[in-house]
């Protein structure tokens, strides 16, 4: 086999998003919780549907929006992760 070979994904730009199969990381998490869910309740199948109809939906959601959409509506709705660049709310005036 030579290395013409071998077919495999090649990023073009160093700022793309990770992949796992033919989605990102991060609708790939949502699908497979979805899939571990319906393994875990003893209802494979449906996981499997489920976990897939929302990663679809939540690719569907994110089209369009800024990359870092997910980190926006996790720290909206949870409070996690504090931002680290950000001053805290309590300080009125900045320098600079």
């Amino acid at each position: 086999m030579s290395q013409t070979d071998l077919s495999h994904y090649i990023p073009r730009r160093l700022d793309d998003a990770g992949k796992f199969l033919f989605w990102e990381l991060d609708v790939a998490a949502i699908a497979i919780l979805g899939m571990l869910i319906g393994v875990a309740t003893e209802f494979p199948i449906s996981g499997v549907f489920f976990g897939v109809l929302l990663g679809f939906l939540y690719n569907k959601l994110k089209a369009g929006q800024h990359p870092g959409m997910a980190t926006h509506l996790l720290y909206w709705f949870t409070g996690f992760p504090e931002p680290k660049e950000l001053p805290g709310s309590h300080i009125r005036e900045l320098n600079g």
